[in-house]
């Protein structure tokens, strides 16, 4: 399968960490090989030349890339000069605020890159109505938001992509027909058969009713919510959803975004893809949400809004069913994340101890006296 290596120079820590979400990016395609180097690691000049692709991140340092990029490049140049023609490149910076000249940094870092034969690419994906990265992912200071990070992830995921399509020989993965499915561009339609028949017709449906920008799946929900408005506590929802083969490369690859920005919800405690055991097409979406409220933000989210139509296009929900505990522990109380998502909280037989040491301790007190 394909290599690549993300290069970087960081002096804050800023653009090491979207390196890392670039890495994680590019490893979401099966097989890829992913190096992550800084130009002060021995074996960074190295594991350029080993690349097929590569994807280079500096700090944006007076509207350009920092010195130090700069002289690992022109050190590099003394031995590597007409020996990477043809590799695949594109950039990342990270910038003191919004207008700090990122764009720029990426755009001299392309011409850096062009000058030793690097094919360099944009992408012309939005994330959400307002964040793209068209000369390279730009974020100021390092990735906190959900989309800062998926700005990062998508241009890894991008390289990857092309790194697949022109050096593995692999049609499937071109853009246009995975993740560009997310701009609303069509996949080319299966047979027919009575399974995809049926999404097409409800498609259509939908586009003729007044929800015609939600999916399936975003409407059932909504009207399944309104007969449990009065409910307090946590709420689970459990989602069946058929894709064709044909289909699942681009639809797991939305999948797996949707799963990345919900998780960083505050108000998710779980959201989870399954295939179902024994089928190639049917999968499961298992959600649990602190509150109605909770499960409400996230219907609403922009990137709910932007990546579960796109998704309803290239598969058929068959079902949307939302439970309630049956037995709800008040007891329990949820605050915050760890660094790799998991909930931290206070489970019952915390309290019921705590209440106990507090009762001893009163036996005592009245013993005493």
């Amino acid at each position: 399968m394909g290599k690549i290596t993300v290069l970087y120079e960081s002096q804050t820590g800023s653009t090491e960490k979207m390196a890392h979400l670039v890495a994680e990016g590019a490893r979401s395609i099966e097989g890829m090989e992913v190096r992550l180097v800084s130009v002060h690691d021995a074996d960074a000049a190295e594991a350029v030349s080993w690349a097929d692709g590569l994807a280079v991140g500096t700090p944006t340092n007076l509207g350009g890339i920092s010195w130090r990029m700069k002289k690992f490049w022109d050190d590099w140049s003394a031995d590597n000069w007409s020996k990477v023609d043809g590799k695949l490149g594109c950039t990342f910076s990270s910038q003191g605020g919004h207008g700090g000249g990122a764009e720029l940094a990426c755009t001299a870092m392309n011409i850096v890159l062009m000058n030793f034969g690097f094919l360099v690419f944009g992408v012309t994906d939005y994330l959400d109505s307002l964040h793209t990265l068209h000369y390279g992912a730009c974020i100021a200071k390092e990735p906190r938001n959900p989309v800062d990070k998926a700005v990062c992830r998508r241009l890894g995921l991008r390289l990857a992509e092309w790194v697949a399509f022109y050096f593995d020989q692999r049609p499937d993965l071109h853009p246009l027909k995975t993740t560009k499915q997310v701009d609303g561009r069509e996949i080319e339609p299966e047979e027919a058969t009575p399974s995809t028949t049926k999404a097409k017709d409800s498609s259509s449906q939908a586009d003729a009713s007044s929800e015609s920008t939600k999916a399936p799946s975003e409407t059932a929900v909504k009207e399944e919510t309104s007969k449990h408005e009065h409910h307090v506590g946590p709420v689970h929802l459990l989602v069946r959803i058929s894709v064709p083969k044909r289909n699942q490369i681009a639809w797991e690859a939305m999948a797996r975004e949707l799963t990345q920005m919900s998780r960083e919800e505050p108000g998710c405690l779980r959201y989870s893809f399954a295939r179902l055991e024994g089928s190639e097409t049917e999968f499961f979406v298992i959600e649990e949400y602190t509150s109605q409220e909770a499960l409400d933000i996230h219907s609403n989210s922009s990137y709910f809004k932007r990546l579960v139509p796109a998704m309803g296009k290239i598969s058929s929900t068959i079902s949307v069913e939302k439970a309630l505990p049956l037995h709800p522990d008040t007891r329990t109380l949820y605050f915050g994340n760890d660094s790799l998502g998991h909930k931290y909280c206070f489970l019952p037989i915390g309290v019921a101890f705590c209440a106990g040491a507090i009762a001893a301790g009163l036996a005592v007190w009245y013993t005493k006296c």
